[in-house]
């Protein structure tokens, strides 16, 4: 039995579909890849967990002077909710959060550049805005072939910040209200919020050497709305069912734990979710390997380390044994690795980066359609992940330190909002 690229690229057309977090699509997934997990004769199973979900029934924005038009918005799942009437305020927009800015936003319809990063949320609450406004996409887009992003106001701004009324609208749409000079607003906006069901699926392989030494196997399952999720991250998921099907024939000398992770795009729900619920065990967690987007034909291959610099050292020499020129170094990467890494654990992630112009991601482009991935360039992360496993899964000693350096762990701590909470103590 040997991993096969073209069977992994099957099974990634069979499950191109949206599948987004605590949808019947994503339960869907991941019913099909716990049947492929069995297919193996393979202890598997699916964890759910809880995650809070959203559903905005009604979303308007309306210029109401100087000039009278309506514009194509979407609702922030779980935000406030505006008065049934609507909110009619100010307009301003916020180029930049500084503190003259700020201090206009006070009781006004804001529009910011960029995404709504924590930070950026703790400002304008803290400033007063009336409402938030957001923007995607880019000034050229065509209305046929793009889509109005649907984002969520998630409990890292909403549990330390309150909740706010949020919208979100096309780059070209927002360039030309504040072009028109745009001074008051009407918006409106309805929904409900609600806990949902998301999924793990988890599958062991038990050592036949060192079974108390374990190695975690993780990948991503789910993608955002509009997107099928092809390269972000099905590609990392079927690679993970060929180590699966590999090591199931040739038994590792290390225990090893495939988990295809659940609502990732949300806030590294799943991987949270397992980890929360395996806290007994993860002292004899030694390493976890997370493959995060591949497949791309025209890319580069990276491999971020969360652990220490001899670690990264092993890692690159293995690459290079390999023959697979793969840039190796330490660094956080926002994914699965994150909660492994915050309990002390050291982790390595295997990803293919897309080149400009052929990396479409969290949007529809990221399809089949779009043919910019293909099973060759899959091929180099399957035989990476696999060379990589069965190394450490086989070495006499396990080859890296169970180290996280001060370097990372700082890094994880900031991006888990852990620094901020020590301040605010």
């Amino acid at each position: 039995m040997d991993v096969s690229a073209h069977r992994a690229f099957s099974l990634l057309r069979e499950l191109a579909f949206e599948r987004v977090s605590g949808s019947a699509e994503e339960k869907k997934a991941a019913e099909r890849l716990l049947e492929v997990a069995l297919s193996t004769g393979t202890q598997a199973h699916i964890e759910e967990f809880s995650v809070p979900c959203g559903m905005v029934d009604h979303a308007r924005l309306v210029v109401t002077s100087p000039y009278e038009k309506e514009y194509e918005v979407t609702g922030y799942e779980r935000a406030r909710n505006t008065p049934e009437e609507g909110l009619d305020a100010p307009f301003f927009y916020a180029e930049s959060l500084e503190p003259l800015n700020l201090a206009a936003a006070k009781g006004c319809i804001v529009l910011m550049n960029g995404r709504l990063r924590r930070a950026d949320y703790e400002k304008l609450q803290k400033a007063g805005a009336a409402a938030i406004l957001t923007f995607s996409g880019t000034t050229i887009d065509r209305e046929n072939e793009t889509d109005c992003d649907i984002r969520k106001l998630r409990e890292t701004l909403t549990e330390p910040f309150g909740d706010a009324v949020a919208l979100n609208l096309r780059a070209a749409d927002a360039a030309e209200i504040v072009r028109r000079g745009a001074k008051t607003m009407h918006i409106e906006l309805r929904g409900e919020s609600y806990t949902g069901t998301s999924r793990n699926v988890c599958a062991v392989i038990e050592g036949t050497k060192h079974p108390e030494e374990i190695i975690s196997l993780g990948a991503h399952y789910d993608s955002v709305y509009f997107s099928t999720g092809v390269y972000d991250n099905m590609s990392g998921s079927v690679i993970l069912t060929e180590l699966l099907r590999y090591f199931s024939v040739h038994k590792p000398n290390r225990t090893l734990k495939f988990n295809w992770y659940g609502s990732e795009e949300q806030g590294l729900l799943g991987s949270k979710a397992w980890v929360a619920a395996h806290e007994d065990e993860l002292d004899k967690h030694v390493l976890m390997i997370n493959v995060d987007v591949a497949a791309a034909t025209l890319g580069h291959n990276k491999a971020p380390v969360l652990a220490t610099d001899a670690a990264v050292g092993y890692v690159d020499a293995l690459m290079r044994e390999l023959g697979v020129a793969c840039e190796t170094k330490l660094d956080i990467y926002s994914s699965d690795c994150i909660p492994f890494a915050d309990k002390g654990i050291p982790a390595i992630n295997l990803c293919r980066f897309g080149a400009p112009g052929a990396n479409y991601i969290h949007d529809r482009r990221d399809c089949l359609a779009s043919g910019y991935i293909d099973e060759h360039a899959l091929d180099i992360t399957l035989r990476q992940a696999l060379y990589l496993t069965q190394r450490v899964a086989n070495a006499a000693f396990f080859p890296i330190e169970r180290k996280i350096s001060d370097e990372i762990r700082s890094k994880v701590d900031e991006y888990l909002f852990k620094k901020k909470k020590d301040e605010e103590k």
